[in-house]
């Protein structure tokens, strides 16, 4: 029991800070103790721990935390010592240029996509995710590509999950999923159709390493709300140059 206390303390410190994000920025301790399902004061214990370690900071008139200079200083290092993001980074902007839409790399992650980095040309309309952002996998195009290379063990623990609706497009259909996930992998590619955001297109091909192994997928998001095959098709084709030209650089 002494050795798993400490185990507990840290995991639940973590599942603390995991619950900061874009849209939540400031969290209170009640907040926090009825979203982890903690007493108050285990969440005020672990607040405070990490206060005293600048994980996060205390803001004085709301009362509430938020995020501070050494979660800053841990995620700043990720970010600019992710070796697969400085090797895109650079091919990613040749590509921003070529097809004059916005390009993202994504990663896998329990289910969401995480994005690494992005380039968009000047004077883009429409929504673009930011870096850091989590999205869903079962309907974006990023998703679609890095589920599809999951295990059946995987995408099954999604689609019991649920597969919850954002659009009048959104696949909320297991066995359609499934379907799809299977035309991924035989394809090399996949697309979305305005399923997260209205009006939104995104085509997205995986990243693979030296080994084969599919590790992270760029794609392109446009405002427009139908694909012609003739444009999925070029789309595709630069997005499966750049790709390749990233996994060169890798090995």
């Amino acid at each position: 029991m002494a050795q798993q206390e400490p185990l507990s303390s840290v995991y639940n410190a973590i599942r603390i800070l995991r619950e900061f994000t874009l849209e939540d920025k400031e969290l209170g301790i009640t907040e926090l103790s009825q979203r982890l399902g903690l007493a108050k004061s285990t969440i005020f214990r672990l607040v405070n721990t990490l206060n005293g370690n600048n994980l996060v900071e205390k803001n004085m008139y709301t009362h509430k935390y938020h995020l501070g200079i050494g979660a800053f200083e841990l995620g700043f290092a990720a970010y600019h010592g992710n070796e697969l993001r400085l090797i895109a980074y650079p091919l990613l902007n040749k590509l921003m240029n070529t097809v004059r839409e916005a390009v993202h790399l994504g990663v896998y992650d329990h289910g969401e996509v995480v994005f690494l980095c992005k380039r968009v040309p000047d004077n883009h309309k429409g929504t673009v995710s930011k870096i850091g952002k989590r999205i869903p996998s079962h309907c974006t195009a990023s998703g679609k590509v890095l589920l599809a290379h999951q295990s059946d063990q995987e995408i099954n623990r999604i689609i019991q999950l649920g597969l919850e609706r954002y659009t009048q497009k959104t696949i909320s259909d297991g066995g359609v999923l499934t379907e799809q996930l299977r035309d991924v992998r035989k394809n090399g590619y996949a697309i979305g159709m305005a399923e997260y955001n209205e009006g939104v297109c995104s085509i997205a091909v995986p990243v693979v390493n030296d080994n084969g192994r599919v590790i992270a997928a760029i794609s392109l998001a446009m405002t427009k709300s139908y694909l012609y095959p003739v444009q999925i098709q070029n789309y595709v084709k630069d997005l499966k140059t750049y790709s390749r030209l990233i996994t060169e650089r890798l090995t």
